[in-house]
């Protein structure tokens, strides 16, 4: 009986366990890895609370279902936390979704949803006292954290929180209260806002005369266009300094724009057309209007502004030093300040250099400094150590600086990094609003610091959350909280009393441009270098050899963008390009085969080989035909040979011997660069060589003495016998 038990157990358990893991049974972990549905946020109002806001706080969206089974009874609501008190509070609601016990009263939603389908919602609650479950109960200013909250049912299920997104919402004054000053006291805050233009490289390698090429291997789209056209990232953020730094505006001193000059180029460049490059094939481009307009656009909202240009292409510094190419770290920085002076009008910042990530290692710190660079855009885990208070710090840099001043170290705001780099897409308000939150909490927290914000180098927010965090910012300037402080005027400041050293973390190094791809650049940086020296301007074709050679150095500093940092194959891909170019232009200077044989009728026939020029500019080349047994060739110097033409080598040669052979003749320039490929010339000789001539005039010297030794001895013979002869009175024998 008790095995029968014991059996009848073992089955029944066997069969739960089945249930559970069956598809319409999914446990919380399951849950948590594959949520059954996603909110989606697209407007939340006020996003900042003041005695002029509504008293009402009103959320749009959509919940999408991404699960495998229908989803009923969907209601949603918002809940929020007790307001935050401290850094670490704030810090602690960045990084999780608060516990919420305030709550409100579901929002039903009278639809089911079947996977994949989505449907609008709409959320009305009174931010003050109002009834249980219908308000948020906020009484008092602060910055308080919120959780928009989705229940529903899944088909075989039961109710549940389906998804959630946590916003923080500062509240300066209650709604219809007289407004008041801050209550952190009469000091504002300092504020410095770096506000980035930076998109992914994507323009090809193209020759002079040809149109500019742009990649769309990946998206089959104009890549540049979507991001400048109406609701495009590019598009929005230009917007956002149109919409808030208007004349006037008390913002305008706060903002520098970080640009790309690569960026600029590739977009000043479509205003005159251009292609794309798709897997279907190369197709006119669409974005010259877009880009046109988005030029004028900026021109009109950085004039008389600050603008900080990024050295050309947004290099990774730290590899590129490694790598010990400063020359293209000096090269980007100055072709950056110079593109943004001639595209945009205005006069950059020089002096401050932002690193990708925020990190630096101080040999990259050692090459800025060479390059008259004073300040360095840092994260806090930049450094070892960020004084409470301060975002500037004194770079210990003197042992790699020479004579050189130490850097300053610009720390950019903790709170509002975690914010900006945290969970957010496209659509989703809370991609800023967890930047105004902790915004507004520096500007009214009773310890107070500057703040220097910066949002990620592509920063991938829409124009309405690019303009809500300016306005916000605004709004805060204009109360007096904050006050605009100038990059310039940050970086020029007095040096910091703090030193730091600086911090390169290992997870920085992992996504550094892998020294793969750094050592072939620097190959490439080589040929081109060699190539410069050997080539010159040609009357006929009109082309100084920059105008071939520049191009391909900025490729190189587009292959090791910080776009491609983490993700070594894109890397390897951009600089295999580069490669590939100049092995185009190598084999362009070839030597033309022969028809066929060479005949060396004589010992001293020369070699005449036809070099061809097809680059567009003229190049010195040197030629040489290595020897062979029974041939020795005699050294032709270097020869210029004009552009797209072809010229005529004449190669003193020595023959030795007669047969068939063959040898390999070389291009390379006067610096040993290959050029072409190596060309076999089969040789056939008819002719004697001197030694070959002296070995048979011996040999014939020789037989003639052989021949008159035979004639003597044998003369001399027939003389003795004749006297012999007389002598005994007998006539010799014929």
């Amino acid at each position: 009986m008790r095995r029968m038990a014991a059996a009848v157990s073992a089955v029944v358990l066997a069969l739960l366990a089945t249930l559970v893991t069956l598809p319409g049974v999914a446990t919380a972990q399951q849950q948590a890895a594959f949520p059954p549905a996603r909110l989606e946020l697209d407007s939340l109002h006020p996003r900042m609370v003041t005695a002029d806001s509504p008293d009402v706080l009103t959320i749009t969206g959509r919940v999408v279902n991404t699960g495998d089974r229908p989803i009923s009874e969907l209601g949603v609501r918002v809940q929020r936390d007790a307001p935050l008190t401290d850094e670490r509070s704030v810090r602690a609601a960045l990084r999780r979704a608060p516990q919420a016990p305030f709550v409100t009263e579901f929002t039903p939603l009278d639809v089911e949803l079947r996977p994949g389908q989505s449907t609008p919602f709409r959320i009305e609650v009174e931010l003050g006292s109002g009834p249980r479950l219908q308000a948020l109960q906020i009484t008092e200013p602060g910055v308080y954290p919120l959780l928009v909250n989705l229940n529903g049912t899944p088909e075989f299920g039961g109710a549940a929180r389906l998804a959630a997104v946590p916003l923080l919402l500062p509240v300066l004054e209650l709604p219809g209260s007289a407004n008041s000053p801050p209550g952190r006291g009469p000091a504002p805050v300092p504020l410095t806002i770096v506000w980035p233009l930076v998109a992914e490289p994507v323009r090809r390698l193209s020759g002079p005369g040809e149109p500019l090429l742009l990649d769309s291997s990946g998206t089959r789209t104009d890549p540049i266009a979507a991001q400048l056209a109406p609701d495009g990232r590019l598009d929005g953020l230009v917007g956002a300094l149109e919409r808030v730094l208007t004349p006037g505006s008390p913002l305008a001193g706060a903002v520098c724009v970080a640009v790309d000059p690569a960026l600029l180029d590739t977009v000043n460049r479509m205003t005159a057309g251009y292609r794309v490059v798709t897997p279907d094939g190369t197709r006119d481009g669409t974005g010259a209007a877009a880009a046109r307009q988005w030029l004028d656009r900026l021109r009109a909202v950085v004039e008389g502004r600050c603008v900080l240009p990024l050295p050309y292409g947004d290099p990774d510094l730290v590899a590129l030093s490694r790598a010990g190419l400063t020359d293209l770290e000096a090269l980007a920085t100055t072709t950056g300040s110079r593109l943004v002076r001639d595209i945009l009008g205005v006069a950059p910042r020089s002096g401050v250099s932002w690193p990708a990530d925020g990190v630096l290692d101080e040999r990259t710190l050692s090459d800025l400094v060479a390059l008259d660079i004073r300040a360095v855009l840092l994260q806090p885990d930049g450094v070892t150590s960020t004084p409470d208070g301060s975002d500037t710090v004194t770079l210990a840099a003197g042992a790699v600086a020479g004579a050189r001043p130490d850097p300053q170290g610009l720390i950019a705001d903790p709170l509002l990094s975690a914010a900006l780099t945290g969970a957010g897409g496209r659509g989703a308000p809370q991609l800023a609003q967890h930047a105004i939150g902790a915004l507004a909490f520096r500007a009214t927290a009773e310890e107070s610091r500057p703040v220097l914000l910066v949002p990620p180098r592509r920063w991938q927010a829409e124009g309405a959350e690019a303009t809500a965090l300016l306005r916000a910012a605004g709004t805060l300037v204009t109360r007096g909280s904050l006050t605009p402080r100038s990059l310039p005027a940050m970086a020029a400041a007095p040096p910091a009393t703090h030193d730091a050293a600086l911090e390169y973390p290992p997870w920085a190094g992992a996504r550094e441009i892998p020294p793969t791809a750094t050592t072939e650049v620097g190959a490439d940086r080589d040929v081109v270098r060699d190539l410069q020296v050997a080539t010159e301007r040609d009357p006929t074709a009109d082309l100084e050899p920059a105008r071939l050679l520049d191009p391909l150095r900025l490729a190189m500093l587009r292959a090791t963008s910080t776009a491609w940092r983490g993700e070594p194959a894109r890397a390897a891909g951009m600089v295999d390009r580069v490669t590939t170019r100049l092995d185009q232009l190598r084999e362009a200077v070839h030597i033309v085969p022969p028809p066929g044989s060479y005949t060396l009728a004589s010992s001293e026939s020369p070699l005449l080989v036809t070099v061809r020029n097809d680059l567009p500019v003229a190049i010195d080349l040197a030629l040489s035909v290595e020897d062979a047994p029974g041939l020795r060739t005699g050294a032709v110097g270097v020869q210029l040979v004009p552009a797209r033409s072809g010229r005529q080598f004449v190669i003193p040669a020595e023959v030795v011997r007669t047969g068939k052979f063959s040898v390999d003749a070389r291009l390379t320039t006067p610096g040993g660069t290959p050029l072409g490929q190596p060309t076999t010339l089969h040789l056939q000789s008819t002719a004697f060589g001197t030694v070959t001539v002296a070995l048979t005039a011996g040999a014939g010297a020789v037989l003639v003495l052989l021949v008159a030794r035979r004639i003597v001895r044998r003369a001399r013979a027939q003389r003795g016998e004749a006297g012999q002869s007389a002598a005994t009175g007998r006539v010799p024998s014929s």
